[in-house]
């Protein structure tokens, strides 16, 4: 028989059963210390596949998260510069009062001074960064969008600015005369007006109407257009002959002239002569002033207009115009000297014309050059071009009207101005009642943000619910950790008593 080195007989099963025991008191303190059930996946038994497969969850939805919080900082910040940008425009058609001219020592006018400002402003959040990143950039999104104003408007010795492009129009399109490319004769008592060539500048002679007796008139469509006014005999007074002009925008110019005498004559007039002859030359000298004042204040403005929108619309067509040329410039007469007055055709002005607009210019929905993917299926998009529509619309009409000379040498100044107010106006107004191009691109990412906020809030939900099913499956309930480790301990302790008799007896003493 063997000997137990105990002293006793079956204390070596005793001693596992307490090994046993303490092993389960330990695990049970480890679990109310850490609120695991187990360290191991394997301690979870059958539904350890679903814990791994729920915490794969989270890890995703937390990836999301932090792409949420991402796009909605910049989304937040797009959110408030665009509601500034919407405020600086509405501010841009107030300074734009065509009734307010008041010219200033420097030459300058009150208007261009308040335009200037909301100008620098608009510009400084069209160069708005979150984190290094330029929201107005489109991919573009390390590259400045816009460059400074000064620069905008001045340029240096190797790129023109728009001033240069604007004056290079102006001289085009008023021409060597000033009078918007027009030439005037007179052959006994008919006068002729005609276009002076086939270009793309100044007056274009769309059509006329004669309110005058003893006056016939004829018209030659060109091009060169051109239109003849014959006086068979001698007008009334107060009756007039009307001519209708386009301009470089599009828009279009009427020249009424009124026979001297009326009860309502129009600003310019002229008299009748003692012969349909001295009449015609009266007309025709009237003609000179009428084409004279109308270029240099609505052809001026027209053709500024002209010259920002080749200047600021760089973005990429498509399809492209027959004949577009990207940033047209004016292409001189043969020199020297150089000049623009005599100019007959346009060129491509990249290679030495500033920039305004350095982002990314692709061709593309500006909005897919920022997106966010927020959802397992689901990526938003909330890019954006500082030479949308939108926006450049009203950096291109403040700038030609900051860019504008009414200083004092300049001739028809009051007139110019109103013009140029009244179009800079119409620019910075949306057609009809829609909203302008800065409000629909609000409208637009205020979409995307609700968008990413219900996302989030769903995201919310699915993370609370994983990680409840998570808990549960590797959590422990601590009141009844609590009773199993007290009642245990209880065991132990009396199994302790136990075992502490039996080692202590011997064959004496049980004898």
């Amino acid at each position: 028989m063997a000997i137990n080195p105990y002293g006793g007989y079956g204390l070596p099963r005793q001693v596992s059963y307490l090994t046993n025991l303490r092993t389960q008191m330990e695990d049970l303190g480890r679990q109310l210390g850490t609120n695991l059930k187990s360290d191991t996946y394997g301690g979870l038994g059958s539904e350890r596949v679903l814990d791994l497969s729920l915490k794969q969850q989270l890890s995703e939805l937390g990836v999301y998260k932090q792409t949420i919080q991402i796009a909605n900082l910049r989304l937040d910040t797009l959110d408030k510069t665009s509601e500034r940008l919407e405020a600086i425009r509405s501010e841009g058609k107030q300074a734009a009062d065509r009734n307010n001219f008041e010219l200033f020592g420097n030459g300058r006018t009150s208007s261009q001074s308040a335009a200037e400002i909301s100008l620098r402003e608009f510009m400084a959040h069209l160069n708005t960064d979150v984190g290094g990143r330029y929201l107005f950039s489109g991919k573009s999104a390390d590259t400045l969008p816009v460059q400074s104003l000064d620069y905008i408007l001045a340029g240096d010795g190797n790129y023109a600015g728009l001033k240069t492009v604007i004056d290079e129009y102006n001289q085009a399109d008023l021409g060597p005369l000033d009078n918007g490319r027009m030439t005037t004769s007179r052959t006994g008592s008919q006068v002729t007006l005609a276009e002076d060539g086939t270009h793309p500048f100044g007056f274009k002679i769309d059509s006329i109407a004669s309110g005058a007796s003893n006056v016939t008139v004829s018209q030659t469509a060109g091009p060169p257009a051109s239109l003849d006014v014959d006086f068979t005999g001698q007008p009334e007074p107060g009756q007039a002959i009307r001519v209708f002009l386009t301009l470089p925008d599009g828009s279009q110019s009427e020249l009424t002239l009124g026979v001297a005498g009326g009860e309502d004559d129009p600003d310019i007039t002229f008299q009748r002569g003692a012969t349909p002859d001295d009449t015609a030359q009266f007309f025709k000298d009237a003609l000179d002033t009428a084409l004279s004042v109308a270029a240099g204040s609505e052809l001026k403005a027209a053709s500024s207009i002209r010259a920002g929108e080749a200047f600021f619309d760089t973005a990429p067509k498509s399809p492209v115009p027959p004949g577009y040329q990207p940033m047209a410039r004016v292409v001189p007469s043969a020199g020297p000297p150089v000049d623009f007055s005599t100019a007959t055709s346009l060129r491509d002005g990249t290679g030495d014309t500033v920039s305004w607009y350095t982002g990314d210019n692709s061709t593309g929905d500006p909005r897919k050059d920022s997106y966010a993917r927020v959802d397992e299926n689901l990526s938003v998009n909330y890019g954006a071009r500082a030479n949308e529509d939108g926006y450049r619309t009203v950096v291109q009409s403040l700038a030609v009207l900051v860019a504008a000379d009414f200083s004092a040498g300049q001739p028809q100044n009051d007139k110019f101005y109103q013009e140029m107010a009244q179009r800079v106006n119409d620019g910075l107004t949306p057609p009809g009642a829609e909203a302008s191009g800065i409000r629909q691109n609000h409208m637009e990412f205020a979409s995307v943000q609700r968008t990413v906020k219900d996302t989030e809030g769903r995201h919310r939900v699915a993370e609370g619910t994983a990680k409840a099913m998570i808990d549960g499956i590797e959590g422990i309930n601590k009141e009844e950790v609590s009773m199993q480790l007290l009642t245990l301990r209880n065991t132990l302790e009396i199994s302790y008593q136990a075992t502490s008799i039996t080692l202590n007896m011997s064959l004496s003493k049980y004898l």
